[in-house]
């Protein structure tokens, strides 16, 4: 099998998807025992290469580049025939739903990571984006990786017909050292302020946590990218009186990222909807107790490893699971040590393994 990986949506920035991206391309020869596949991607000023070098760009420096890949465009204004007719290749894979609409001569596998702005758009052009656009990928591929049952359950859903999903759960690398006993009383989220993330219920629960456990000393700390519920976001916050206990992170570099999962007490995902959710599992595989949203892919992952927690109650239910959680330690230490074996089972292996396999079915 002679695979091309489709990396032109590649944003060198910090988010999940370039994340996904990166852990990838990392862990891809020692899984499958040789050199990486030919990639095709930008480099960093905006000119289109094949390559299998695992250095991906740092920056993108072509305002042009930045704009279409920010609007899933940026196949567009690559040639894309004659750069692929010099290559060696049988099958092309995206980790993207990102299908390469001009080139019809090779069967074609993207991944579907959510479906998400179908249900919480975080504006219209997203919503419009993927009502309209995305089914165009979906329907041409010859194959479909989904990242959950749930991702697959909403796909059959939207009209993709079951036979040409497969379902490969993400993978994340193993902790040696996992967190033993917390050092501090924070609480955790990572999610950009996003519809979706609800954070607004996270502010409210704790908020009613303060009420109940008045003389903790832990903030609550949001890693993640400002967006357009920011603003009401901080106006919650200081409309509950908690404005001085919210410790704000645009983002944080993945050794500083590792030291906050290490200096706190637990994680909290209250999510509306994911795709899967890897906060959680970066968590989990740092030694850190978790609390997640009752909704189906934390139902799906992790229901047996974390504290599911109620959706429909202004936060009261987060409240009170935070209470019994920082009152119990034997609860935090078994938390703490089934999530570790629980987020070993999602390995980098079994998930190139997985893309692999399907790639094979699908030549």
């Amino acid at each position: 099998m002679k695979p091309l990986i489709n990396l032109l949506p590649y944003r060198p920035i910090a988010t999940g998807l370039s994340r996904y991206v990166e852990r990838l391309l990392k862990a891809w020869p020692e899984s499958m025992g040789k050199s990486l596949p030919l990639q095709l991607r930008f480099q960093s000023n905006g000119i289109p290469e094949l390559t299998r070098s695992l250095d991906l760009p740092k920056e993108q420096n072509s305002l042009i580049t930045n704009i279409l890949q920010s609007s899933a465009l940026a196949q567009h204004i690559v040639p894309i025939k004659s750069l692929l007719n010099q290559s060696d290749i049988d099958i092309i894979y995206s980790p993207y739903t990102d299908k390469i609409l001009s080139y019809s001569d090779l069967p074609q596998v993207i991944t579907c990571h959510d479906l998400t702005p179908l249900y919480y758009a975080n504006s219209r052009r997203a919503y419009w984006r993927s009502k309209f656009w995305l089914p165009i990928h979906l329907k041409g591929s010859k194959r479909i990786i989904a990242i959950s049952k749930s991702v697959a359950d909403l796909l059959v859903k939207a009209g993709i017909p079951s036979d040409k999903i497969e379902i490969v759960y993400n993978g994340i690398e193993t902790e040696s050292s996992p967190l033993r006993s917390p050092v501090s009383g924070d609480f955790l989220i990572l999610a950009r302020h996003a519809k979706n993330k609800n954070l607004e219920l996270a502010l409210k629960g704790f908020a009613h946590f303060l009420k109940i456990e008045n003389d903790w000393e832990g903030d609550l700390v949001v890693v993640g990218k400002k967006d357009r519920a920011t603003s009401s976001l901080l106006r919650l916050a200081n409309e509950l009186s908690i404005s001085a206990r919210i410790i704000w992170i645009d983002e944080l570099e993945t050794a500083s990222l590792k030291e906050k999962f290490y200096s706190s007490y637990c994680l909290i995902s209250p999510s509306l909807m994911e795709g899967f959710d890897y906060p959680l599992l970066e968590g989990m595989v740092n030694g850190l107790p978790t609390l997640a949203s009752d909704i189906a892919v934390h139902r799906e992952l992790h229901k047996n490893n974390t504290i599911l927690f109620k959706l429909e109650d202004e936060g009261i239910n987060l409240a009170c699971e935070l209470k019994r959680l920082v009152r119990d330690r034997v609860l935090w230490r078994e938390l703490s040590e089934s999530g570790v074996l629980h987020a070993r089972k999602f390995s980098m292996n079994s998930q190139i393994k997985g893309i692999s396999k399907v790639l094979e079915l699908s030549r």
